[in-house]
C-alpha cells in the first residue's frame, strides 16, 4: 500500500492556544449590536480558534442577530453541507471562513468513521480534486486537529485520533454512555490483566518450587557419588598392601640371608680349630 503517514506531536485541545478565543470571550463581554457580530466574525476566521462554546454561552451573544448565531452554531458543531443548505438565510463567508468550516467537517467524520472514504469527503467539502482533498487532510493534521494517514491505493483516510468539537446540550446523555461502556470494557480489561497477573505469579512461583527441588536433588545425587567415590578409593589402597612382594626383591633378600648363614658358619669353623 502506497501511504503518507502523517502525524503531529499531540492532539490536546489546550495546544491550539485557546487564549486565542480568550481574548474574544473578553472583548465580546462589553460588545454588542454591529461590533459583536464583527467580532463573532473574526473569530471565526481565526486560523488557531476551533471551538466556540465559550462564545455561544455568553448571554449577550445568544442574543444577537438570528443568522449570526445561526454561523456561529454552524461552526460550532455543524459541517459545510449545513451551511450550504442554509446559505440563503446566513451571513456570506470569506476564503478563510470556508476553510476552516470544511478543516472542521474533516474532524466532524472522523468522530463517526475511522476509514473515511476520499468519495465521501469530496462530497462533504465539495471538492473535484483528489489533490485538493489530500491538502485539506494534510492542513489538518499540521493544525492538530487530527491524526491518521492517507492510504492512496484504497483511496481513503485511516484515522488513529482527533480533536473533540463542541458539544451540544441534546448530545451530553449519548456521551455520558459512551463514557459509561467505555468505563466498564476498562474495567473488565483491568481485571483481565490482574488475573494474568496473578497466573503468571503463580506460575513463576511454581517453576522457582520445582527448580529448587530439582537443585535439591541433584545435590544429593553428587553427595552421594562422591561417596561411593571415596570408599572404592580406600578399599582399592588396602588391597594393593595385601599383595605379594615382588619375587625379585624376595630373591634377593633370601641371597642375603644365604650369604650370612656362610659367613657366620666360617667363623664358626675357625673357632673349633683353635
Amino acid at each position: 500500500i502506497l501511504a503518507q503517514v502523517l502525524r503531529s506531536s499531540s492532539l490536546v485541545v489546550s495546544q491550539m492556544d485557546s487564549s486565542h478565543l480568550e481574548q474574544y470571550t473578553l472583548l465580546a463581554k462589553t460588545a454588542t449590536g454591529r461590533a459583536l457580530t464583527e467580532l463573532v466574525l473574526q473569530a471565526l476566521e481565526h486560523p488557531r480558534v476551533f471551538v466556540f462554546g465559550e462564545l455561544l454561552d455568553m448571554s449577550n451573544v445568544q442574543e444577537m442577530e438570528a443568522k449570526y448565531l445561526e454561523l456561529l452554531r454552524i461552526f460550532a458543531y455543524g459541517t459545510f453541507k449545513d451551511y450550504v443548505e442554509k446559505q440563503s438565510q446566513l451571513p456570506p463567508l470569506t476564503a478563510k471562513h470556508i476553510r476552516k468550516l470544511k478543516l472542521l467537517t474533516i474532524v466532524t467524520l472522523a468522530s463517526l468513521n475511522k476509514f473515511i472514504k476520499f468519495a465521501d469527503l469530496q462530497v462533504e467539502v465539495d471538492l473535484s480534486s483528489s489533490r485538493e482533498l489530500e491538502d485539506l487532510i494534510i492542513e489538518a493534521v499540521y493544525q492538530n486537529l487530527m491524526v491518521g494517514k492517507i492510504d492512496q491505493e484504497q483511496q481513503c483516510f485511516i484515522v488513529e485520533s482527533h480533536v473533540p468539537r463542541d458539544c451540544r446540550v441534546e448530545d451530553v446523555d449519548d456521551i455520558i454512555k459512551t463514557l459509561e461502556s467505555w468505563n466498564e470494557t476498562a474495567q473488565t480489561m483491568m481485571q483481565a490483566l490482574d488475573a494474568m497477573d496473578q497466573h503468571s505469579r503463580t506460575s513463576q512461583d511454581q517453576h522457582q518450587a520445582a527448580q529448587d527441588e530439582l537443585e535439591k536433588h541433584v545435590n544429593s545425587v553428587q553427595l552421594v557419588l562422591r561417596d561411593a567415590d571415596g570408599a572404592k578409593q580406600g578399599s582399592d589402597a588396602s588391597g594393593n598392601r595385601m599383595q605379594l612382594e615382588d619375587p625379585d626383591d624376595h630373591q634377593r633378600k633370601r641371597g642375603v640371608r644365604w650369604g650370612m648363614g656362610n659367613v657366620m658358619g666360617g667363623l664358626s669353623s675357625r673357632g673349633s680349630r683353635h
